[in-house]
């Protein structure tokens, strides 16, 4: 699997959230480095995924209900599935069921870019509008 690598297309236009969505990026390809034979590196792995979106997540909805963002409830509703995924994925590290990190970095990239470059976007705009770029 390739690494991710940010290009501008990626930028929902707050530098902020891109800037946020960058180190997400950097956990996944550090995951993906080690993958192979470092199981603390997949351990810490989980655990910076669940502090990071504890944070991002937070950010984000935060500046919904500051800003009235229509789109909200959907876009939460997408953030409670990657919580329960990864929360999923974490249980079946703890049982140490093989392919973990795989399956990491499987529902992540697709999760990840699909979220970013069409979910995220959506807000975008009306960040700015409310004085956020």
């Amino acid at each position: 699997m390739q690494k991710i690598i940010w290009q501008p297309s990626y930028s929902v236009g707050v530098k902020l959230i891109d800037a946020q969505h960058k180190k997400l990026f950097s956990i996944l390809n550090d995951l993906q480095d080690g993958l192979d034979d470092d199981p603390a590196l997949l351990e810490k792995t989980i655990y910076d995924l669940k502090a990071y979106v504890e944070f991002h997540f937070g950010e984000e909805e935060k500046y919904f209900k500051k800003f009235n963002y229509t789109d909200a409830p959907s876009h939460i509703e997408q953030h409670h599935i990657y919580i329960e995924k990864i929360n999923e994925l974490h249980e079946r590290f703890l049982k140490r069921e093989s392919d973990v990190g795989a399956q990491i970095l499987d529902f992540l990239n697709g999760w990840i870019l699909e979220h970013i470059q069409v979910i995220d976007k959506k807000y975008g705009r009306c960040f700015n509008d409310h004085g956020l770029s």
